[in-house]
């Protein structure tokens, strides 16, 4: 037994140093990371966002007429994708992101406040739209995310049922090593029990997150599971970005996976080598030890988020 343990400790050493190595060769922050965002879509004008937004090379600069490529009306860089500049609204099918609900705005402002990452705004969710809409939406977005190359995938939502397409659509992702994180659910539930896609594929690149509170507590809305849970991240009132420029506060497992997709980048910009499954092992291994998650996840660890992000300034919308 023993044995044992000392040889998972020396393969976790190696691990940790291989990411070291990467790090030092990366050069403190030296890299942007890609996260794309699958959501409601983003406010490109908000002040904690419009830095941090993904530009696509291919359809930025003028075209060979002198026409600015972002609005030109042409699939300059033959994507399938006409003026894509920021990502792509795939309940729509144009590259109109704006976020009429909040919800992305949010996400991404958690994420944007770890400073070294370019948001690419993938939106899929249609209001007026049926379940199986935001399904064909979600694994658009996907097969987008990883065709423009993102290194980090957040999907802050889900279902209860499983999808062959929308699993196949991660795969692809896994192949390329995209990291993909994912909201644990807040239907209240075992999801061992209870599956809840696509964070419980159990593929390789899917990192499941639940949220807890300040005490450091699941929340009693999120889902929980010893074994399709990897680990906690603040979710509870908490404070980013808004629509219109303002500020709010909001509660869920989609926050706490912000965070989760924000502390991955940060990895990545240090060791971009790093192989999705590292990168969980560095969370958990920086994590911090917490007996309320002794029994709800996999490793009882929630996210240390002390040096994750920067203070958030400006207006608080009084309407949350």
């Amino acid at each position: 037994m023993t044995k044992i343990l000392c040889i998972k400790i020396i393969a976790l050493l190696a691990a940790i140093l291989a990411l070291v190595e990467d790090a030092r060769a990366a050069r403190s922050f030296a890299n942007v990371v890609r996260v794309a965002v699958i959501d409601t879509g983003i406010d490109t004008q908000h002040p904690a966002l419009k830095e941090h937004l993904w530009t696509n090379p291919g359809e930025s600069g003028l075209d060979r007429f002198g026409h600015n490529k972002s609005n030109n009306g042409i699939d300059d860089d033959d994507n399938g994708f006409v003026d894509d500049l920021h990502g792509w609204n795939f309940a729509s099918d144009s590259p109109d992101i704006r976020d009429h609900h909040g919800h992305g705005t949010h996400v991404s402002g958690i994420i944007a406040s770890t400073n070294k990452v370019q948001i690419m705004a993938i939106k899929y969710y249609d209001p007026d739209g049926l379940p199986s809409d935001q399904l064909r939406n979600t694994v658009r977005a996907i097969h987008y995310a990883v065709q423009m190359r993102a290194q980090v995938i957040n999907y802050s939502g889900g279902g209860l049922s499983p999808s062959f397409e929308e699993r196949e659509a991660i795969q692809e992702a896994e192949a390329k090593g995209i990291i993909f994180v994912a909201a644990a659910g807040n239907e209240r539930s075992n999801s061992d029990l209870h599956p809840y896609f696509p964070a419980d594929y159990g593929l390789t690149n899917i990192i499941s997150v639940t949220a807890h509170n300040p005490e450091g507590r699941i929340l009693a809305s999120s889902n929980f599971g010893i074994h399709t849970v990897d680990i906690a991240a603040p979710g509870e009132n908490v404070l980013s970005s808004l629509p219109g420029g303002l500020y709010g506060k909001m509660t869920g497992t989609s926050q706490a996976t912000a965070f989760v997709s924000g502390a991955a980048a940060r990895i990545l910009s240090f060791a971009p080598k790093a192989k999705p499954r590292e990168v969980l092992r560095f969370l958990v291994q920086s994590g911090v030890n917490d007996r309320y998650l002794t029994g709800k996840t996999k490793y009882g660890v929630r996210l240390e988020t002390a040096s994750l992000t920067r203070p958030v300034p400006g207006p608080v919308a009084t309407r949350l």
